[in-house]
């Protein structure tokens, strides 16, 4: 039966793989216009053209953000293949990302480098963060811990903070709509002899809806009830980049992000007059030093801290909800960088990590006292990325060894291999293996955790087509995840219980043709439990995206369409599992520049105002409409 199966399984991986190719070889087009000059870091962690890279690679720079007005991180992030997103209620709520079917522990998450996954939980803070102070990320999708380490197992996403390219810039823009938003933001570049100095600070408020629909609550001995009031969020950010260049071979630099949000959020178990409120506080930054040593060989010095505050309230007296909690990573790293060739670098880097995590809930006697943890963590990793003279055969290898403190030591490795099947087609092989250290909730919280955990591992494959020429481009990924000790409850207390299958295909195209740019992307995922057959819970088996735009005199006119189909969730009422029905939402946008300093902007978000539920019984937005202005000099 098990041969049976896994047969069946290999021949809807080929067929994947055939429809995938016939797709790439049929349309020509291109997922996201970029020149051969575009550098992405993130995949190989050096400096790559965008075409050269081996990983599949997602670049969302500051225009994208512009041209889509887009504000929300996760919805942004969501656009791309492969990527899921849910949401618990409206703006600054938990939100979750699932990259290739993993969940959002195993997605790692940097700011200018530096991780903000939480040692706590192991995943990113990403529900409360705006894109105002954001000005490219990279979506680097797949195994990635041979060169980042823990978390790494769904892909790497990296956000880089608002730095302009010109010698001098500024600009301001106001947006008011829907829910009561309204939101600005300042941005300015200045220099002065070898330095560059970039600031951003914004401020974002909304009160849309409940975050839990009320009506769908039915009172038991284990819900109360929800509070039918519209919850707000109000959030304040700001970002600073500063780069020197003390001669020709040595550049410094720093940046530094924060982010003081406060979001009223909901509770089944309060009852419904009860209140809750998180006040949050996300902070990072990161001092850099790099020299070039001769000739080919370069050093890069980091240092850097992210952390995490975290204080729940609420108006009923020992409420599950309320509480307090701490995270912090701080690292330094050490790279070196060699060009044994015009085309071969390889790097060597050291990392040390000192992870920190408190919570009242951690307290063994219920009392609320704030209990932490510590773990260190040291790595070492080696990685090189090379092409022929003729540029027809690449290859990256990369290998990374972790010793955690609390949990031992793990290697993980990566081989890709790619060849040019034609002057603008060509193809991709990789193998990879990825790992999650446990977090501190799944070893400490009392009467759950477990200290004896062993992380989770993964094992991938993929196959890829590209083809890419001025203006068009397209890819093809189908790619098979293992992944083993997934950590669980399992009856009376966390353990490494589940084994997890995924397949999946990543199709994106698009054109710029003229005045128009045309962008697409579908996925299939089929993500499993080994031992039910059951579906992952919240990743849908197909996704699609397509957006529209054209640009001419003085107007931009774009629209988009995001199609989700059906997928599992738990009930809110009665926490069986439910499938939550499939959604298509439609946005329409517009931009007017009335001067050479002024934009006029115009969105409206779910047009035909689509009924939807990302997670069981939580609110989620109606038809919205929002405009704003904008100023640049």
């Amino acid at each position: 039966m098990h041969c049976s199966q896994t047969s069946s399984q290999a021949r809807r991986l080929r067929a994947s793989a055939l429809a995938a190719a016939s797709f790439l070889l049929a349309l020509g087009g291109a997922a996201q216009a970029a020149t051969l000059e575009t550098v992405v870091v993130t995949g190989a962690r050096g400096e790559q053209a965008f075409d050269e890279a081996l990983a599949p690679v997602t670049l969302i720079t500051r225009a994208d953000i512009e041209r889509a007005q887009a504000t929300d991180l996760v919805e942004l992030l969501a656009r791309s293949a492969g990527v899921q997103f849910v949401r618990s209620g409206g703006p600054g709520a938990v939100a979750s990302l699932f990259v290739r079917g993993a969940g959002s522990s195993q997605l790692l998450v940097l700011v200018d480098g530096m991780r903000i996954n939480t040692p706590l939980t192991g995943g990113a803070v990403l529900g409360g963060i705006a894109l105002d102070a954001v000005e490219r990320i990279e979506i680097v999708r797949g195994n990635l811990s041979s060169l980042y380490g823990s978390e790494a197992i769904g892909g790497v996403v990296q956000i880089f903070t608002r730095g302009a390219v010109a010698e001098r810039e500024l600009s301001a823009s106001l947006e008011a709509g829907s829910g009561a938003t309204r939101s600005g933001a300042v941005s300015a570049t200045g220099s002065v002899g070898g330095t560059r100095i970039s600031a951003t600070v914004a401020v974002r408020a909304a009160e849309p809806f409940s975050a839990i629909d009320a009506a769908r609550v039915q009172v038991s001995p284990f819900a109360a009830g929800a509070n039918p009031d519209h919850d707000a969020h109000r959030q304040r950010s700001g970002a600073l980049r500063a780069t020197h260049r003390l001669s020709d071979a040595t550049t410094v630099g720093v940046s530094a992000w924060s982010r003081r949000s406060r979001t009223e959020f909901d509770d089944t178990a309060d009852g419904p007059t009860a209140t809750h409120e998180e006040d949050a506080r996300s902070e990072s930054w990161q001092a850099n030093l790099r020299h070039a040593l001769a000739e080919i060989w370069t050093v890069d010095l980091r240092l850097g801290e992210a952390s995490e505050t975290s204080d729940n309230r609420a108006s009923v007296p020992a409420s599950w909800s309320a509480g307090r909690f701490e995270s912090r990573n701080r690292s330094a790293q050490v790279q070196l960088e060699a060009r044994l060739a015009p085309r071969v670098a390889a790097q060597v880097g050291l990392e040390y990590l000192h992870q920190r995590g408190a919570a009242s809930s951690y307290d063994p006697a219920f009392a609320g006292a704030l209990t932490g943890f510590g773990r260190h963590v040291g790595s070492a990793w080696f990685g090189v990325t090379g092409r022929t003279d003729d540029g027809r055969r690449s290859v990256q290898l990369s290998a990374r060894h972790d010793d955690i403190s609390d949990v031992g030591r793990h290697d993980t490795w990566l081989v890709a291999y790619g060849i040019a099947l034609a002057p603008r087609l060509r193809a991709t092989a990789q193998a990879s293996t990825a790992f999650r250290a446990p977090s501190f909730n799944d070893l400490h919280f009392p009467g759950f955790g477990n200290p004896n955990l062993r992380p989770e591992t993964a094992a991938s494959l993929e196959l890829g087509l590209r083809y890419a020429q001025a203006g068009t481009r397209a890819s093809a990924a189908v790619f098979r995840t293992h992944t083993r000790d997934l950590i669980q409850f399992g009856g009376a207390r966390m353990d490494n219980v589940a084994r997890a299958r995924t397949d999946g295909v990543e199709l994106t195209a698009g054109q710029v043709l003229g005045a128009w740019r045309l962008e697409a992307n579908a996925t299939y995922l089929d993500a499993r439990d080994e031992a039910s057959g059951e579906r992952l819970l919240r990743r849908a088996p197909w996704s699609a995206q397509l957006g529209l735009f054209h640009e001419r005199s003085r107007w931009l006119l774009g629209t988009e369409l995001a199609w989700v189909d059906a997928r599992s969730d738990f009930d809110i009422n009665t926490f069986a599992r439910k499938l939550l029905p499939a959604h298509t939402l439609v946005r329409a946008l517009a931009h007017y520049r009335a001067s050479a300093n002024l934009r006029l902007k115009l969105r409206l978000e779910n047009l035909f105002d689509e009924r939807y539920t990302l997670v069981d019984g939580y609110s989620t937005w109606g038809r919205a409409l929002f405009g704003g202005i904008e100023w640049r000099q």
